[in-house]
């Protein structure tokens, strides 16, 4: 789910990670939203703030999920 980035002068592409809603990160991992935040206030899962929306990278979803750590 890697998407394209056009970075511009090189004409070079950069992949990178696909990034879902904490909505959609929760229904990923299959709990709630407030659980999504706790990932991301203890470090367990990368996000980033566009705007005021915050926004989950999927594969830290994918490298937590394979870690186990989720019971």
């Amino acid at each position: 789910m890697a998407e394209s980035v056009d970075r511009g002068l090189g004409g070079g592409r950069v992949m990178t990670s696909a990034l879902l809603t904490v909505s959609e990160a929760a229904q990923y991992l299959g709990v709630g939203r407030k659980k999504v935040y706790e990932l991301i206030e203890w470090g367990e899962i990368k996000a980033v703030k566009l705007g005021r929306s915050v926004q989950v990278e999927k594969d830290s979803l994918d490298r937590f999920r394979k870690s186990g750590k989720l019971t």
